[in-house]
C-alpha cells in the first residue's frame, strides 16, 4: 500500500476542508474501486459519481484483450454525463483499477474532459500488485494546474475486507480524518 502524502515540495499535506466542497468520483469495473471510492466517501462526505462508459466493456478474457487494444491504441472511451460541474468542487478524489500498468483508458477521457486548474486532486486505486504503478506522478503531468497529492493504493484482493481502518489512517494523514 502506498499511502505517502505528498506536495510538491515533497512535504506531508494537510488540507482544511473547512468552506470547501469535495467529490468523490470513481471508475470500477470489477466492483473493487467502487467499494473503496464508497468507503473514502462515507468518511469525507460531498458528492458521489460513477464513470461509467457509454460502450458497456467485455468480460472475462475478452476485457483483458479489449482493454489492452483500447491503451494500444491510446483510445478514448466516451463515458456517460456525470451531472457534475467540476467548478463547484475544491477537492476531489478520484478512483480507478490499474489496467496494464496504467490508468484505464476511460481515466484518461476523464482528464481530457475536465479542467482541474487551482482545485486538489487526491487519486486512490486498486491493484494487483503494481501499487499506484506512476499513476499518480501521471495526473501531475495531465494536470499541471493542480495540486496532485499521492493517494492511497490498496490491493484488489484486500477489498474482500473492511478497509475503513485504512482509509480513516490515510485520511488522518491528509487532516481529514473525522
Amino acid at each position: 500500500m502506498n499511502s505517502s502524502i505528498v506536495n510538491e515540495d515533497n512535504k506531508k499535506a494537510k488540507i482544511d476542508m473547512r468552506g470547501k466542497r469535495a467529490l468523490v468520483v470513481y471508475f470500477s469495473e470489477s466492483g473493487n474501486t467502487q467499494k473503496l471510492a464508497k468507503t473514502i466517501s462515507d468518511q469525507v462526505g460531498g458528492d458521489f459519481r460513477r464513470i461509467e462508459p457509454v460502450k458497456v466493456y467485455p468480460t472475462g478474457q475478452e476485457l483483458f484483450d479489449y482493454t489492452k487494444k483500447e491503451r494500444d491504441n491510446n483510445g478514448r472511451p466516451k463515458f456517460k454525463n456525470l451531472n457534475i460541474n467540476m467548478y463547484d468542487y475544491d477537492v476531489i478524489f478520484v478512483g480507478y483499477p490499474m489496467w496494464w500498468y496504467t490508468l484505464p483508458m476511460i481515466m484518461y477521457t476523464f482528464f481530457d474532459e475536465y479542467d482541474f486548474s487551482g482545485k486538489t486532486i487526491i487519486p486512490f486505486n486498486t491493484h494487483e500488485g503494481s501499487g499506484d504503478g506512476g499513476t499518480y506522478s501521471t495526473i501531475k503531468k495531465f494536470e499541471p494546474k493542480a495540486k496532485v497529492l499521492d493517494g492511497l493504493a490498496i490491493r484488489g484482493g484486500d477489498m474482500q475486507s473492511d478497509q475503513t481502518e485504512t482509509v480513516i489512517k490515510w485520511l488522518d494523514k491528509l487532516g481529514l480524518a473525522k
